[in-house]
């Protein structure tokens, strides 16, 4: 009796087979973004044990909610990120007062003069809410209240040194407030427009100190 060489395989397993390579071909896509993302985030300044640990159970969580997650949670140890680096402008880090709140408006959004004090305005108002909820904070604010509530207004030239100056204003404890953007009118929703600090000149100085006036 002759046998014929050629081995037929059922369609069911070829289907099986076809279900593996496409769910290996996907989970290294994955792994690839993944990587990519993790690249991004500590390019930014974060630590990466955080990062990895949120980007972990993030599952397919948007970027710009990841970023807002790390910028809510305590990092506890991590690599300090440098200051802004002086360009020869002008800078606010010889003005003294006990304690001021400065805001650091993002100029790479390109947003228009109303749009910019809106979102400072934003930032000064969830800043204030949040010092008053810090009874440690108490002595500070009403010194704040008598000296004329002093603000300083500088500028991050985009996103990632927005970013980068808020890490660094957590890795000193600073009390800061973040905006977020709903996206009603000219930039995209969830955009990263602006933040504020509030402390005094020492405390202030390593973060902020170097930043721009915003003119």
């Amino acid at each position: 009796m002759e046998t014929s060489g050629t081995t037929t395989i059922p369609k069911n397993s070829e289907s099986n087979i076809q279900t593996v390579e496409n769910k290996n071909k996907q989970d290294q896509q994955r792994s690839t973004e993944k990587e990519k993302l993790v690249r991004e985030l500590t390019d930014m300044g974060f630590s990466k044990s955080l990062v990895l640990q949120i980007v972990d159970n993030a599952g397919d969580v948007p970027k710009a909610l990841i970023v807002e997650q790390l910028l809510t949670t305590n990092p506890g140890p991590s690599e300090n990120i440098p200051v802004v680096e002086d360009d020869g402008d002008q800078l606010w880090e010889d003005v003294t007062v006990a304690n001021k709140m400065v805001i650091v408006i993002n100029t790479g959004l390109k947003m228009s003069v109303g749009k910019i004090a809106s979102q400072a305005a934003h930032a000064a108002l969830g800043l204030y809410e949040v010092i008053k909820e810090r009874i440690d904070l108490s002595s500070d604010l009403i010194s704040w209240n008598e000296q004329g509530s002093r603000k300083i207004v500088v500028e991050a030239n985009n996103t990632n040194q927005l970013i980068k100056v808020c890490s660094e204003g957590k890795i000193h404890k600073i009390p800061f407030f973040c905006v977020h953007d709903a996206g009603l009118t000219e930039v995209e929703p969830n955009s990263f427009t602006a933040l504020a600090f509030f402390g005094s000149d020492q405390e202030l100085k390593p973060v902020t100190g170097k930043l721009r006036l915003l003119k």
